[in-house]
């Protein structure tokens, strides 16, 4: 079915004023061009609109039905125009920007804040998916940036990696954890695993982690079985029992929250991976585009 404004516009009308005459002075046409749409309109609905004498003009029952539907989408088109026009008019312009896990976007506003004051109209857009995926909306232009680990199999000439950080784990845990006594007594900033390894754990190891060099044969973190240990699939999850006081969490370095009840330390024996933003390699040809600019934000806030 293939319905047009201008059926759509004459219909209205005549409905309204059950004159044609009316109706063609309303839109600027001549009454054989109003008869010519009422009269394609009925025939690719398949039924009369209109009761038609040589002295009146009325809705038949169908006619009525149909009017609440052709009102909505002559407004919906022209509420969509006139969208286009202000977006056109004010050049918008999306930034697609793909992450692995929710505590990530916390980095992102940061990079992003000083983008949005200098390119107003900019729009962010957001998709949360695991690293392949969204790799693979990259490669296809559905995605302009990701913010993530590096993946140790993905190679591809279009597709640069701007390393930002040399990226490890940090041991978090709550202010009241019993280990937290011992370390202030032994002067310690940092932590081992042989300290840890007879307190539960909170296992935070989001799939994207998999498939990066922090996984390259080896166990990512070390896990005491013997423990009554508890999985969560981000580090929002972890945060949540952190906070509740359950036990101790081995979180990447950007992931890490500030909260008056939590406590971070390095971890000496914590594997490294590099951390960095995705982008098509055509981006640091044009210095003024949002994804570069985006780039050059997060290379400032790690003072690159």
């Amino acid at each position: 079915m293939k319905l047009t404004t201008a059926q759509l516009e004459c219909f209205l009308s005549l409905a309204g004023t059950l004159n044609y005459m009316k109706t063609s002075e309303q839109l600027g046409l001549t009454q054989p061009a109003v008869t010519k749409q009422i009269q394609s309109l009925e025939a690719e609905l398949g039924c009369k609109l209109f009761n038609r004498t040589t002295r009146s003009v009325a809705l038949t029952q169908v006619g009525t039905a149909f009017l609440t539907d052709a009102s909505s989408m002559i407004d919906t088109f022209y509420h969509s125009m006139e969208r286009i026009s202000s977006f056109q008019e004010r050049e918008r312009h999306a930034l697609r920007i793909g992450y692995m896990d929710p505590h990530t976007i916390n980095l992102i506003s940061r990079i992003l804040k000083p983008l949005l004051i200098s390119k107003s109209n900019v729009i962010p857009e957001f998709i949360h998916d695991q690293t392949n995926a969204n790799l693979s909306r990259l490669v296809n232009s559905q995605l302009d940036i990701i913010v993530g680990m590096k993946d140790a199999k993905f190679r591809d000439s279009d597709i640069s990696f701007t390393l930002l950080h040399d990226e490890y784990f940090v041991c978090v845990m709550h202010k009241d954890h019993p280990l937290i006594r011992k370390l202030k007594i032994q002067k310690k900033d940092r932590v081992t695993t042989g300290d840890l390894w007879d307190y539960r754990q909170i296992i935070s190891i989001p799939p994207y982690l998999l498939g990066n060099f922090f996984s390259r044969g080896r166990h990512i973190v070390p896990v005491n079985d013997d423990m009554d240990n508890a999985i969560c699939s981000n580090a929002n999850e972890a945060y949540g029992l952190l906070l509740a006081g359950f036990g101790y969490a081995y979180l990447p370095e950007h992931e890490v929250m500030e909260h008056p009840d939590l406590v971070v330390f390095k971890w000496e024996e914590s594997p490294h991976a590099p951390f960095g933003i995705y982008s098509k390699a055509s981006v640091f040809k044009n210095k003024s585009t949002s994804e570069y600019i985006f780039i050059k934000n997060a290379k400032e806030i790690y003072k690159i």
